[in-house]
């Protein structure tokens, strides 16, 4: 078995569905020798923001000179982007060596496409000898096949409907999923500001004996500027000062990650984990997430988001009337049909000139001229252009110089003008 066909095996596993629970990876993981046992591991989990989070948290200890893996998802253009080492993806042979060697015990067990997914992962990080690994969950918390690792850390970054269908239909019941994954005595950080959430949180770190650590509470940051090529800002903790920071990433929101990362950095420092200022300070000002607010290009200016729920979309909106104020939106829009699409095309219709609506690869993508029917009641301008890549070339060739493009509603969308753009 090839690479490509490893990976076309993977994908085939997507057709029996997501199986929360912790009983068929355990089983799995102990059958391949148990490797996530091997790294200890900062657990990131919230409805936004989690990869925002993961790949600070990555850039830091980089900086630091630790050897960090980082395992994420979905991918946006190779599926070896959810697998990666010092920023450099997992091997195409190992990928093929391990779903060739375990192919028998996948179908025996059997394990689902992300618990296979997760146990290459763990097995990867620790035949690598990773210092310590940085992975965000699948869904939820609680049962997702992530909560099995040896945990210093947890960061649960904000909690908001979703996935209703797998964890319930009310964001405390989300919250409680989320909260699953806090260990016995194990710091926990959040960038929650709700309520409930809160308290939620608060009971099980107080059962289990586990600190909590809010932004909130533990630090203050001044903004000295917030542009499209990242922001730069002084950050106050108890512990320390940080002058002039500059952060690699785009729009307010990821100052919470930011801080989320940074006080996960000091508990780390607290528990002999050697990382200095510099350190942060490199690992902040380099840091790159694809296809978070990411500039495509500035002559028209092109942003990519991979904005998928109603919070995210309203993020964006937020961010993109500070950043850009008095300009004209050409919102690239496609969407999967098992998100809250009608809230999220309010959101939309809240901020573009016009959008144009596509529909993305993938079976779950929703059907354009049902988007184009809601679009209408809303009275906002639109066009549908089915292929993605036409409906980007199409948007492009209309922008002014003073107009921008962007590109959101779903992973497989951003991925698809990614792939096409190089």
């Amino acid at each position: 078995m090839d690479y490509r066909q490893a990976v076309s095996y993977l994908f085939d596993l997507e057709k029996f569905g997501i199986k929360l629970g912790l009983e068929n990876i355990t089983r799995f993981l102990d059958l391949i020798g148990n490797p996530h046992n091997c790294f200890p591991a900062i657990h990131v989990a919230g409805t936004n923001g989690k990869g925002s989070t993961a790949a600070i948290l990555e850039a830091i200890l980089t900086s630091a000179g630790f050897k960090v893996g980082l395992y994420t998802s979905p991918h946006l253009v190779d599926f070896r982007e959810r697998i990666r080492i010092g920023k450099r993806p997992i091997d195409r042979e190992y990928v093929a060596a391990f779903v060739s060697s375990k192919k028998d015990l996948i179908e025996e067990v059997p394990v689902t496409f992300f618990e296979v997914v997760s146990a290459l992962a763990f097995s990867y990080f620790a035949e690598q000898g990773v210092n310590l690994a940085v992975c965000e969950t699948g869904l939820g918390g609680r049962l997702d096949a992530t909560n099995v690792l040896k945990t210093v850390v947890s960061i649960i970054t904000n909690v908001d409907l979703e996935h209703t269908d797998h964890l319930g239909s009310s964001v405390s019941d989300i919250a409680k999923e989320k909260a699953g994954i806090i260990k016995e005595a194990v710091p926990t950080v959040t960038a929650s500001n709700n309520f409930e959430v809160r308290r939620i949180l608060r009971d099980s770190c107080r059962k289990r004996k586990a600190p909590l650590v809010s932004i909130y509470d533990e630090a203050q940051w001044l903004v000295k500027e917030v542009g499209i090529k990242g922001s730069r800002l002084d950050v106050f903790t108890r512990s320390n000062k940080y002058v002039d920071l500059r952060l690699n990433l785009i729009g307010r929101h990821q100052l919470e990650n930011a801080m989320c990362a940074l006080l996960a950095i000091e508990i780390l420092q607290d528990n002999g984990w050697r990382v200095t200022s510099r350190a942060i300070k490199e690992g902040l000002g380099q840091v790159v997430w694809r296809g978070r607010l990411e500039l495509f290009s500035e002559r028209p200016i092109v942003l990519a988001d991979v904005a998928h729920n109603p919070p995210a979309m309203k993020i964006i909106k937020e961010n993109l009337q500070e950043l850009l104020p008095q300009r004209k939106f050409l919102v690239v829009l496609g969407m999967l049909s098992d998100k809250n699409y009608v809230e999220m095309l309010n959101e939309v219709g809240r901020f573009a000139e016009v959008i144009y609506l596509t529909k993305p690869i993938t079976d779950r993508a929703a059907d354009p001229e049902l988007l184009a029917s809601e679009v209408s009641k809303q009275g906002s301008n639109f066009k549908v252009i089915p292929v993605v890549r036409e409906a980007y070339k199409y948007a492009l060739s209309q922008a002014r110089t003073e107009e921008v493009v962007l590109v959101t509603g779903s992973h497989y969308t951003v991925g698809e003008v990614m792939a096409a753009l190089s």
